[in-house]
């Protein structure tokens, strides 16, 4: 496995010099040849991925599930990919200060000189490889990507993950499956309309589900010790105060979805946010459905836990 991102570093800036947005119902987006993601670049959109931040973080009894804590503690090398506004790195770098953590991401919505003095912070796209040399971290994560990359791009990045992990440390996982269970039919025409807009974007909407088998499927051998911990949350008021959150936050994706999604739909914007707002008040509460947080680590092969055939 080659040096990919030393190679691709002065290619990607010059991309990141060059960078075209658009505007969608007045929200900044990349441009489709920059960048796949479907969220926005926006406050409102840092303020929603925040909010799902601190949701994760409850629902898993904290910001980490790879067994890194000691590690964290003693002082080690932490490397989050497509890190947004850096509340993950931030919360930990302050828990952790004997240890440094650095963030990439494509969008500069990152803290840039108020942070704490163990973060560093790199704006860059993954897509052209991971600007750091092979073997650098202790522990690597990447958080809320599938709405964001294609099978195809994952194919790379996760031997780039490989690559800047030490041998016999962790990369995890975390990931928020958008198709709920027990969804209502107007959620569930929803959710269909979202899925065939993720398709048509070369997208897959069951990505947040098959991070283990890409793990395996593109890196066969390269990665042991692959857990995997499904945590199935209340969507709606049901739920009480977490179902409430959930659904907050389900909603503020989904408005900004309108003009993508009305076009499948075959609705105005009005019709479609009235849909919206009979899920938030009537039929979540019917159904009760039911949203998966996800969580998948594993272990990088090396220093005497390889695997043999």
């Amino acid at each position: 496995m080659g040096n990919f991102g030393s190679k691709k570093n002065s290619q990607t800036r010059s991309k990141i010099n060059n960078i075209q947005y658009k505007y969608i119902n007045g929200r900044k987006y990349y441009d489709e040849e920059i960048a796949n993601d479907l969220t926005p670049i926006d406050i409102e959109e840092i303020d929603r991925a925040q909010s799902q931040h601190y949701t994760f973080k409850h629902m898993f009894g904290g910001n980490v599930s790879a067994p890194v804590e000691e590690c964290l503690s003693s002082g080690c090398k932490v490397l989050d990919v497509g890190c947004g506004s850096g509340i993950w790195i931030l919360e930990l770098a302050t828990e952790n200060p004997k240890s440094h953590f650095f963030g990439v991401d494509l969008s500069p919505i990152f803290p840039d000189q108020i942070k704490p003095a163990n973060t560093t912070f790199i704006q860059t796209n993954i897509l052209h490889g991971l600007p750091f040399e092979d073997n650098e971290f202790d522990y690597v994560h990447i958080g809320h990507m599938c709405l964001a990359l294609t099978e195809e791009q994952w194919q790379n990045i996760i031997p780039e993950l490989i690559r800047v992990t030490k041998p016999s440390c962790y990369i995890e996982f975390s990931e928020t499956d958008i198709i709920c269970s027990s969804a209502g039919p107007i959620y569930t025409k929803i959710i269909d309309s979202l899925q065939q807009y993720i398709t048509s974007s070369g997208l897959n909407p069951k990505g947040a589900k098959l991070i283990s088998n890409w793990i395996k499927k593109h890196s066969p051998n390269q990665l042991i010790n692959i857990n995997e911990v499904i945590k199935k949350q209340p969507l709606g008021l049901w739920g009480g105060e977490l179902g409430k959150l959930n659904s907050e936050n389900f909603l503020e994706f989904f408005k900004m979805m309108a003009p993508r999604l009305c076009k499948y739909l075959n609705i105005t914007q009005d019709e479609y946010l009235k849909l919206l707002n009979n899920c938030k008040d009537y039929e979540w509460d019917q159904y009760k459905p039911r949203m998966n947080y996800i969580r998948v680590w594993a272990m990088k092969v090396g220093n005497g836990n390889e695997i043999h055939n």
